[in-house]
């Protein structure tokens, strides 16, 4: 095996086109880094084939672990547990619990990655829950949104847990020493708001913290970028991605049927290709793919289970950035 800094689990054989999409994105990752280790876990020979498809070779920073069954997406998280003790996605979790490995990525069920992960690797003492954060663009460059579904009850607790997780996140991968906090809410004014919401207010407004408490957010203020780290509960957090997914997706077709349907729509395409393939490139979805599951014992990522291998680089990207900033150890500092 090279020696490396750290290594990095994958389970191959999650969500759509793997392991392609997995093999491709990290021969984009490995061009770029070699001092990260890769232990892969998949089908063998669907791995060697991909493997050479995309004259991966030569590389020493890999090695493939054989496992004879994937926990696939219409599996319930039961019967994920039942028959996934010799899956790629088991195995991949089970080898950062026996520290042969410091973080892992999958593609494959969210469910099951997160029940596993708890199961296996454990919270960090201090932390009663995990939180599923992401990287959201903004108008000044990117912040970090919690919980996005991992958690439909929320207390008190976890909002002042999950401001100081989603904190340090922030400092690991952007390097800023106080980054802003700020709590979604249905409005700016102290007195709106669930009882929940209001006390963890009250707290992290009186209380010395390592990162600036900006107050609450709404959400039509995400994307102004005046706060780095937005903190809301589960349910809210997962409607409001999926409604800025259905909204980009909606507008960009919109703008595609508006451009295509006559000669001169066409004509004006043309004219404005560069400035389209601009706003293109600063809002490709991919460049934030990976869900981050917060508050266990090792980073767990989880890439989209549609993403491409760009997609899936951008994952190892964020992986390789998380590992490097020491997130686990400033968090178990902390709490």
């Amino acid at each position: 095996m090279l020696r490396c800094d750290y290594t990095i689990a994958i389970d191959a054989m999650g969500g759509e086109n793997s392991p392609d999409k997995v093999i491709e994105g990290l021969s984009f990752f490995l061009k770029e880094e070699n001092n990260i280790f890769f232990t892969i876990f998949g089908k063998e020979s669907l791995l060697i084939k991909s493997i050479h498809k995309y004259k991966l070779t030569k590389s020493k920073n890999f090695e493939i672990v054989d496992c004879s069954t994937q926990i696939e997406d219409k599996y319930s998280v039961r019967d994920s547990i039942k028959v996934g003790k010799d899956s790629s996605m088991w195995k991949a979790i089970e080898s950062v619990k026996n520290k042969k490995s410091d973080l892992v990525i999958s593609s494959g069920n969210t469910g099951a990655l997160l029940v596993i992960s708890k199961l296996l690797i454990k919270m960090i003492e201090g932390i009663d829950k995990p939180a599923l954060a992401g990287l959201w663009p903004n108008k000044k460059g990117t912040s970090i949104v919690l919980d996005l579904g991992a958690n439909i009850e929320f207390s008190e607790k976890n909002y002042i847990d999950f401001s100081k997780i989603g904190a340090l996140l922030y400092r690991s991968i952007f390097g800023k020493a106080s980054p802003t906090v700020g709590l979604l809410n249905v409005g700016l004014e102290e007195i709106k708001g669930h009882e929940e919401l209001k006390n963890a207010f009250n707290k992290l407004n009186s209380s010395n913290n390592y990162f600036e408490f900006k107050g609450y957010i709404e959400g039509n203020q995400i994307k102004d970028g005046d706060v780095d780290i937005i903190v809301t509960d589960g349910f809210t957090g997962n409607i409001a991605l999926k409604t800025a997914e259905g909204t980009v997706n909606f507008i960009n077709n919109e703008i595609k049927k508006i451009f295509s349907s006559t000669l001169l729509g066409k004509i004006c395409y043309l004219i404005s290709y560069f400035i389209f393939k601009k706003i293109k490139k600063n809002l490709d979805p991919r460049k934030f793919n990976g869900g981050i599951f917060l508050g266990l014992n090792a980073p767990v990522i989880k890439s989209h289970g549609s993403a491409d291998s760009l997609a899936f680089y951008y994952s190892i990207k964020l992986s390789a950035k998380i590992l490097k900033g020491e997130l686990i150890n400033k968090i178990k500092v902390n709490f």
